[in-house]
């Protein structure tokens, strides 16, 4: 388990915690053009999901 260097608040331990991205899924906005993917950011402590954000997908 990588952390992604910084910080957030989880509210199950109810402190600042160190985050690391779980899971990335692909497009999945494909009626959206640009394309994006959610990313799923969760608690290095408990693993419980503090947050999801979206980013764009880069064609490589």
């Amino acid at each position: 388990m990588k952390t992604l260097g910084y910080k957030l608040y989880c509210s199950e331990c109810r402190k600042i915690v160190d985050v690391y991205e779980r899971r990335r899924q692909k497009k999945v906005l494909p009626e959206i053009k640009p394309e994006f993917d959610v990313i799923t950011v969760c608690c290095s402590i408990c693993n419980k999901p503090v947050m999801k954000v979206t980013e764009l997908n880069v064609k490589k």
